[in-house]
């Protein structure tokens, strides 16, 4: 009776019938618990017990020490990441504030594989290097988007909201995979600038170039600058299938897989195989940045690689035609 009506409805809160009970702060911190005011006599001792019960009542302060900077533990040794390794950490970390999604689609390889091989011969014939997978995969991408022209476009927040960048031309992006001495290994994704409007034949040069440039380290400062949408390949170590970190400022990343029978035919005979009608097949994604781009218009994308890589659209032919070889290619008959 001796505290006001705030301070009355509080303990009876707290206490209900009279019970001890332990508060905890908003930090979840402990406090003393309080307990039940005896009726005092002078007012010289109400003042004594209202000051002990909002001593007890009171939370206890926040640690205001600073914050402990982490260490590596004692028995182990810290390596800097610098250079390169530390580009990569920097781009992992901004890449974080893109929302993704992923789309994916298995394709048969079975008149990829045969189409390539007569192209090789040609090829071989003429001095001329050699097509591998990735170039032709890469090429339908490529093709892909002069159907599908939205999933080249960045996202952009400025002063004036969240916009769509149209950009004029794609610049692919290659991942190149590189062992190093001490025999680690680091990811450099440098691109083709204008990859779009090259021939196939132009494509192919262009795409050797910058691989033997990376792999030389003969890259500069430009190579690695406007890339829209990318390329990535973890199929060349086995990996069947991938969803790639899409970096800040692009579009979509597409990653292809390991090209290999299913797993459940891969104990067959190649002539059985054969004779039952069953290919091998690669696992494509595409990765888009979801503000820009819906999952229709990536699944649509990733169906007109797979026309493209079973010969529809004339991607074969145009090819042979671009390349010189004296002969239609094969087709895609179902």
């Amino acid at each position: 009776e001796l505290v006001d009506d705030s301070w009355r409805s509080y303990f009876n809160e707290m206490l209900g019938d009279g019970g001890s009970a332990t508060q905890t702060s908003g930090n979840g911190a402990g406090t003393a618990p309080a307990t039940a005011v005896p009726v005092i006599e002078t007012d010289g001792d109400a003042r004594a017990a209202r000051k002990e019960v909002s001593t007890a009542a009171a939370p206890a302060p926040a640690p205001t020490g600073k914050p402990v900077e982490a260490r590596p533990p004692a028995d182990l040794e810290a390596v800097p990441l610098r250079g390169p390794a530390l580009k990569i950490v920097e781009n992992m970390e901004r890449s974080l504030t893109v929302p993704t999604a992923t789309s994916e689609r298995r394709i048969p390889v079975k008149l990829l594989d045969e189409n390539r091989r007569l192209i090789n011969k040609h090829l071989a014939e003429h001095d001329r290097g050699k097509a591998s997978y990735t170039h032709l995969i890469a090429f339908a991408v490529l093709r892909a988007l002069e159907a599908y022209p939205q999933l080249n476009d960045g996202y952009f927040k400025g002063e004036g909201g969240a916009a769509r960048l149209k950009r004029p031309q794609v610049n692919l992006g290659v991942a190149v995979d590189l062992t190093k001495k001490d025999g680690s290994r680091t990811l450099l994704v440098p691109n083709i600038k204008n990859a779009g409007s090259l021939s196939f034949s132009q494509f192919l040069t262009a795409y050797d170039d910058v691989i033997k440039r990376a792999r030389e380290g003969k890259l500069q400062v430009g190579d690695f600058q406007g890339t829209t949408l990318s390329l990535t390949n973890p199929g060349t170590i086995g990996t069947v299938a991938s969803i790639p970190r899409l970096m800040e400022g692009q579009s979509v990343i597409v990653a292809t897989g390991a090209i290999e029978y299913p797993a459940e035919y891969q104990a067959m005979a190649p002539e059985a195989l054969s004779q039952l009608g069953i290919s091998k097949a690669i696992s494509i994604s595409s990765t888009y940045d979801h503000r820009i781009i819906q999952g229709a218009e990536s699944g649509a994308f990733l169906a007109r690689v797979h026309e493209f890589l079973i010969g529809k659209h004339d991607f074969y032919k145009d090819i042979f035609l671009n390349l010189g070889i004296p002969h239609a290619p094969l087709r895609w008959n179902i």
